[in-house]
């Protein structure tokens, strides 16, 4: 079952496990470039840094939205 389905029809399933909990504190820091926050959200999307900064932006907080609803419990059983 997808996490989130973009309006292309792309269904996004998060794999948390892609990124360590350094790279995930990195992400949340206001201070971190664009393209580095974009390229660990892809990783755990399935998608590109490219594909990611290329998103209409309410696609964009979409996905964001969805990551970190999984980002904050990611030992929940999906079923």
């Amino acid at each position: 079952m997808s996490d989130l389905t973009l309006l292309d029809g792309r269904e996004i399933t998060f794999d948390i496990s892609k990124i360590s909990l350094r790279e995930f504190r990195a992400l949340i820091d206001p201070d971190r470039p664009d393209e580095e926050g974009d390229e660990l959200l892809g990783r755990c999307a399935g998608l590109d840094a490219e594909e990611v900064a290329d998103l209409p932006y309410p696609e964009y907080r979409k996905l964001t939205r969805a990551f970190f609803a999984k980002a904050r419990e990611p030992l929940s059983d999906p079923n």
